[in-house]
């Protein structure tokens, strides 16, 4: 998973993030939308959009680039305007981009400069954002997009993020999602890490590992692979023993091997341990 997705999904689940990204109020998050738009004849998806249901009040056009790009803001605009056009919003939009450091940047063009002026367009640069803005929830979670790679500072990190959403969400629900946010980020950056060490990298901190959305949904797929398996299995037995009965049958009508062997698809060697056991 690139880390532009690792984002989307970040605002999917807790849109005050982008709030207060932007510098806006976060209390008024509440029943704002993250979801992917395209605009239509024009080859352009905007990769992000957060907003309320019919775009009625503030909504936000979200940009996470991680590759230099010439064109990045053209390319960007162009697709916000054709959009407008297109939809006719009544809400006022703005625009958030979001750079891993500022060298990414390619540098806003003149002809844009009018609406980071205004405060429409807010750019922001993840390396240059204070210790203590991301120190606390839910802007820490931005720490877990950039992990170290020694397992010692992931495990720290990532047990200091989910207490401070622990101490500051109370709803079970909503410390699930965050909970399975935790850990489809841990796997997404560290896809060679087993169930067993995300599990031992988040566990000490949780109210009871067992009962998470996570370790159920794993469960639940164990549970329907083993079923799988167990079924497949069973019909590989009876497939076996059935061939086995009809070889033995054949071996007492006196048919030689090569005949057995075509008829049943047992090899030489198994009819031939059939003939020490019959």
């Amino acid at each position: 998973m690139k880390s532009d997705s690792l984002f989307y999904t970040l605002f999917q689940t807790l849109p005050e993030t982008l709030f207060m990204l932007a510098g806006e109020d976060a209390s008024k998050a509440t029943g704002y939308r993250f979801q992917s738009v395209e605009v239509k004849d024009h080859a352009f998806r905007l990769d992000g959009v957060l907003a309320l249901p019919n775009f009625t009040d503030v909504f936000f056009f979200v940009e996470v680039q991680y590759q230099r790009d010439k064109r990045f803001y053209t390319r960007l605009f162009a697709e916000i305007m054709i959009f407008l056009y297109q939809h006719s919003p009544k809400g006022k939009w703005r625009v958030v981009v979001i750079f891993p450091n500022r060298r990414i940047d390619t540098g806003l063009p003149d002809s844009f400069e009018e609406y980071r002026l205004s405060g429409r367009l807010k750019i922001i640069y993840l390396s240059e954002l204070s210790q203590g803005d991301v120190s606390s929830y839910p802007l820490n979670l931005l720490n877990l997009i950039n992990l170290p790679p020694r397992k010692s500072e992931v495990v720290r990190i990532v047990q200091s993020v989910l207490k401070s959403a622990q101490e500051s969400v109370k709803e079970i629900e909503k410390q699930n999602d965050i909970e399975r946010l935790v850990s489809a980020i841990l796997a997404a950056k560290f896809p060679n890490l087993s169930f067993e060490e995300i599990r031992t990298m988040i566990e000490p901190t949780l109210r009871g590992f067992e009962q998470t959305r996570f370790y159920q949904d794993i469960l639940n797929i164990g549970k329907s692979e083993g079923i799988k398996k167990g079924i497949k299995k069973g019909i590989e037995k009876g497939k076996r023993e059935e061939q086995q009965a009809i070889a033995r049958n054949l071996l007492k009508l006196g048919l030689p091997t090569e005949v057995i062997a075509q008829a049943t698809g047992l090899n030489p060697k198994e009819i031939a341990a059939l003939q020490i056991t019959k």
